[in-house]
């Protein structure tokens, strides 16, 4: 196998080729080469590059092979290979890479004649996404949304394809008028096939929303995607059947990692949980964490601090082998709002349900107005306002909240706050959320909570469920 270099050419005789894509034929220029080595006498010599065309730059760590031969090459960080020392003849070239597999692609070269004594190099180019789009969706797709989503889903243990799970895309088209908002449910599927890939055309390039991908009873977490690019490649994994381990946990599977800042320093203190799931804890002094018996799959990583923006990241979770990996936090950065459109608020209030419930007015109710006149220092100097709740204090001096006849449950972006091992006091959303980061605020008393807000204490009876939203969550 050949090894990639950084430098590549010859002296003399320099050919320039494109490349043939099995999807379809592109036009594309060719590429200038550094020309330091010479080439061996008798032979010719092969360089080139790949491009990555959908997401940009050069494609690396693909594989190129020369056709009637066993000789591959790989490409380096700038897209770079060579193949030194080729006997005269007619010869292809073929571009792998997971990419590549994932999209169903397959890049080969028209035939060439390679001469001794002559240097000709090669533009692998990966098509653009409009290219890919145009090919792979109809007229009729197109029509809907010129975006395409792509990718495979796989069972997170056993990598093979997961045949019959459907990946969904799901969205609300919202029409503003002078008194009311209509609404107008969107959704596009696609089933997985037996190599485990999906396509789903028709997709609007100005939507952002969370994908997730299905099977029977279980679910990937909902991944969020924006398709301004024109075509999103994301793969899933799915979640083995449910089972409880010899420790009543759901599953084997391993998270541990590191929170940083920008600067590559440690963290201390911030809250690290899974979507859906009772697993979290806070990093530690040099800002690990460490999280076990959890499901695998494709889940959805939700980490804050007090000071640092949030950051909500999809993870590949796997019962096989532990996942380690480092999260960014990035100070909070004010910026102050000159133009203030209520009909863009009013839409992400409709959005995530907030309008309609609150028109049922089965709870209690802060609005942006309410939090914007009231400008809270914390979040708990809001929620002691509402009826059913009360501000007390601990023998150390903690605020925290608690219910006059019953137990607090949290959802935050419409997500169960869970506590974890800690207190709930010491877990509770006020430690977590800054008042500028509230959007609005429904509570509910008990059996009046709508049913994805209804949660329970230890003796099994229904608590009051504080459903708070968060102003990124109202501007997605």
């Amino acid at each position: 196998m050949d090894v990639p270099s950084k430098r590549i050419g010859g002296r003399v005789g320099i050919r320039r080729s494109i490349a043939y894509l099995g999807l379809c034929t592109a036009a594309l220029g060719p590429n200038a080469f550094a020309q330091e080595n010479p080439t061996p006498e008798g032979f010719a010599v092969v360089i080139g590059i790949a491009v990555d065309s959908i997401r940009g730059g050069f494609l690396r760590d693909a594989t190129v092979s020369l056709s009637n031969t066993n000789r591959r090459a790989i490409t380096d960080s700038t897209g770079g290979f060579k193949f030194d020392s080729v006997g005269s003849g007619t010869y292809s070239l073929r571009l792998s890479h997971p990419l590549l597999d994932t999209i169903g692609l397959s890049i080969v070269t028209r035939p060439t004649d390679l001469k001794a004594g002559e240097v000709t190099s090669f533009t692998l180019a990966v098509p653009s996404a409009a290219t890919i789009v145009s090919r792979k969706c109809s007229a009729t797709d197109r029509k809907l949304g010129s975006a395409a989503l792509t990718g495979v889903v796989l069972d997170a243990d056993t990598e093979m394809p997961s045949v019959g799970a459907e990946v969904i895309v799901a969205w609300t088209d919202y029409a503003v008028g002078t008194r009311n908002i209509q609404k107008t449910p969107q959704r596009r599927a696609s089933k997985v096939g037996a190599d485990g890939g999906y396509l789903i055309c028709g997709v609007p390039a100005d939507l952002a929303t969370g994908v997730v991908a299905i099977r029977n009873n279980d679910s990937t977490a909902a991944v969020p995607v924006g398709f301004s690019n024109g075509l999103v490649i994301q793969s899933f994994h799915l979640p083995p059947p449910v089972s409880f381990n010899d420790a009543g946990e759901l599953g084997t599977a391993v998270l541990t990692g590191r929170v940083v800042g920008p600067r590559g320093n440690g963290i201390e203190g911030a809250r690290v949980a899974l979507e859906e799931d009772s697993a979290v804890v806070v990093s530690d002094a040099n800002g690990g964490f460490r999280l076990s018996g959890l499901r695998a799959g494709t889940r959805l990583l939700s980490v804050r601090k007090l000071g640092y923006e949030a950051s909500d990241l999809p993870v590949e979770l796997s019962s096989l082998s532990p996942k380690d990996l480092t999260v960014m936090l990035s100070p909070v950065t004010q910026v102050l709002e000159t133009v203030r459109v209520s009909a863009m608020r009013d839409l992400g209030l409709q959005r995530v349900g907030f309008s309609d419930r609150k028109r049922a007015g089965m709870g209690f109710y802060i609005t942006p107005q309410d939090i914007e006149r009231r400008n809270p220092l914390r979040l708990n100097h809001l929620l002691e306002t509402a009826s059913g709740l009360r501000r007390r204090r601990t023998a150390d001096g903690k605020d925290f909240i608690t219910g006059t006849r019953s137990c607090v449950r949290y959802f935050v972006d419409g997500r169960r706050w869970f506590a974890g091992s800690g207190a709930d006091i010491e877990m509770a959303p006020d430690r977590w959320l800054s008042a500028a980061e509230l959007g609005a605020i429904e509570i509910y008393s008990g059996i009046m909570a709508p049913g994805e807000f209804i949660s329970s204490g230890r003796d099994g009876k229904p608590c009051t469920s504080v459903v708070i939203w968060t102003k990124w969550k109202l501007r997605m």
